[in-house]
């Protein structure tokens, strides 16, 4: 039976390289001025670079409650 990726390098290794990856992603995300989906109250929104909070689900703003 052939081993796992993470069996191969290891939990650690691999928890690193995943880490780097996530924040990778989101220095590329903020840089291309996407947002980044976060829950805020029990609520998904879209959270821009210039601090605008949008609903993912179409509602009205957050800022705006």
């Amino acid at each position: 039976m052939t081993k796992s990726l993470i069996d191969q390098i290891g939990r650690e290794r691999a928890d690193q390289m995943i880490e780097k990856a996530v924040t990778d992603a989101v220095a590329e995300a903020q840089a291309r001025g996407l947002p980044e989906a976060v829950k805020i109250d029990g609520v998904w929104v879209k959270r821009y670079p210039d601090g605008r909070i949008e609903p993912i689900d179409g509602e009205a703003s957050h800022a705006d409650r």
